[in-house]
C-alpha cells in the first residue's frame, strides 16, 4: 500500500500529529510525507488573513497534487475559525485523480464545533475534486497533541478503518 501524507502546520500541532500517523502508516506500507510551506518565509498575520478570503493565492512551495499513485491520503488541517488553513485550502482545489482513494483527515482543533463545520468544508472540497472511496476524519483537540495513550488509539482506528474500507 502506498501512502501520501499532507499537512500544513503553524505552531507545530499538526506536525507533530503527523509525525504519529507517519509512523502508523508506515506499517502498512511505503509512506511519502509533505508539509504545505509558503514560498519565502511565512507570512505575517495580515497576509495570512488576506489568503484566508483568497486562497487561491497562497504561494506554496511545490508538494504532489496528482494523488493518483497513492492508495490511501492523509491530510493534517489546522482548523482556524471552522475552515482549513489557507495553505490547505488551496491544496484542496489542486489535489486531483482521488477516485476511489481512502483518504483520512486529522483536524487539530480548540473548538469541537468548528472543527466539524472544517471537516463538512473539507469533504464537500474533496468531493469536488472525485469520488474518494471513503473519506474519514480523526479529531485531534490541541490540549491532547501531546497525550501519547489518545493520539495512539484515535489513530490506529482510523488508520485501520481506512484500510479495511
Amino acid at each position: 500500500m502506498r501512502n501520501l501524507l499532507v499537512y500544513y502546520s503553524h505552531y507545530g500541532n499538526t506536525a507533530f500529529v503527523a509525525s504519529e500517523f507517519q509512523v502508523a502508516l508506515e506499517k502498512k506500507g511505503q509512506t511519502d510525507m509533505f508539509e504545505l510551506e509558503y514560498k519565502g518565509s511565512k507570512p505575517g498575520l495580515l497576509p495570512r488573513t488576506f489568503y484566508r478570503f483568497f486562497p487561491s493565492q497562497v504561494p506554496l512551495a511545490p508538494v504532489p497534487f496528482d494523488c493518483g499513485q497513492y492508495d490511501l491520503i492523509c491530510l493534517g488541517i489546522p482548523v482556524w475559525g471552522g475552515r482549513p488553513s489557507a495553505p490547505v485550502s488551496k491544496y484542496l482545489s489542486l489535489c486531483h485523480n482521488i477516485d476511489n482513494k481512502r483518504i483520512i483527515c486529522f483536524l487539530v482543533y480548540s473548538i469541537e464545533a468548528s472543527a466539524r463545520t472544517c471537516f463538512n468544508y473539507v469533504k464537500r472540497s474533496l468531493e469536488k475534486n472525485g469520488r474518494p472511496r471513503i473519506i474519514l476524519e480523526a479529531f485531534v483537540p490541541w490540549q491532547k497533541v501531546q497525550d501519547k495513550e489518545f493520539l495512539e488509539k484515535a489513530i490506529s482506528e482510523v488508520v485501520e478503518k481506512a484500510c479495511n474500507a
